[in-house]
């Protein structure tokens, strides 16, 4: 009885409500999401694409995603003028602010990050090394994209033949799709009626296959904070590549910093090397988030705009 009474509801949430820059952060990623879903509160479907993980098919989306909208480009073999000066655009001013702060599969990972699970972190040197998977699957992605654009533009092979990936290759996999498309429409429709609707039905298989890949995914970021966004995402791994020398990005002021201290490091989610940097953190990790400023008592980092 007396563990039962310790275990009440302050001792979980004391440490969440002492993250004064996190609980802004969930509020505005809380706010975004809501207006990304505005379809449900009667705003209309803009003609507007965003770098973040949330799939354009989703049922109250009202923006597109921008690696979708490259993949489906190319796969009709068009240039993606629009979706590659997105990531530009975001890139080089905001960096990857988005990821931190708008991404609804980054709210996800930051709300599973709450599960009472012992989190791990990888070495630095091995933590730059699985970033290197994201550039794997992103030009995998986009190889294949390229492929099914050559062919249709040929006309060698009907797009058909592709399967669920003929317009946007990764969707047919992507743990964001997943959740906020695939699993709606399979309880929408899936279980209203006889059949699984119309692309379960046609791909049991593929169906099943995404199912596995999402349980993998949140178990992995249940113990590694952030590690899809790290380590697996193509949407961040593209916007990194414009985000390193961002103008919206984080600075650090080493003559405030405590030797031996190592509070920004241990507090980053994304596992940036913080300290390794005399001024801009330029990394293409880093989302932003804040959680290193809030980590420091010197005062020592600050986000601005860099020029």
């Amino acid at each position: 009885m007396a563990t039962l009474q310790k275990l009440n509801l302050s001792t979980f949430l004391r440490p969440v409500l002492n993250r004064k820059i996190r609980i802004i952060r969930t509020i505005v990623q809380l706010i975004i999401f809501g207006l990304l879903n505005g379809l449900m509160f009667g705003l209309p479907r803009l003609p507007i694409l965003l770098p973040i993980e949330y799939p354009t098919g989703a049922a109250f989306s009202t923006v597109w995603n921008a690696f979708e909208a490259l993949q489906y480009a190319l796969s009709f073999w068009v240039f993606p003028y629009l979706a590659i000066s997105i990531f530009v655009l975001f890139g080089a001013i905001f960096g990857k602010t988005t990821c931190g702060w708008a991404c609804p599969f980054g709210l996800v990972q930051d709300l599973v990050s709450y599960i009472p699970t012992k989190k791990k972190k990888v070495s630095k040197p091995t933590n730059a090394s699985l970033g290197k998977i994201a550039i794997v699957v992103a030009g995998f992605v986009i190889a294949m994209a390229a492929i099914i654009g050559i062919t249709y533009n040929r006309g060698e092979i009907n797009k058909l033949a592709f399967g669920a990936g003929k317009d946007m290759p990764f969707s047919t996999l992507d743990p964001s799709s997943t959740l906020f498309a695939s699993l709606y429409y399979y309880l929408k429709w899936g279980l209203a009626t006889d059949s699984f609707g119309a692309e379960i039905g046609q791909w049991k298989f593929m169906f099943i296959l995404r199912l596995i890949i999402f349980a993998i995914v949140l178990i992995l970021i249940a113990i590694y904070p952030r590690a899809y966004c790290r380590w697996i995402c193509p949407t961040g791994v593209v916007l990194g590549f414009f985000s390193k020398y961002s103008l919206l990005g984080m600075q650090r002021n080493p003559n405030r910093c405590i030797s031996g201290c190592n509070k920004c490091e241990q507090a980053c989610p994304m596992q940036v090397p913080i300290l390794s940097y005399d001024k801009n953190i330029k990394n293409k990790m880093c989302t932003n988030c804040l959680e290193c400023v809030e980590a420091c008592d010197e005062g020592a980092l600050k986000l601005t705009f860099r020029f």
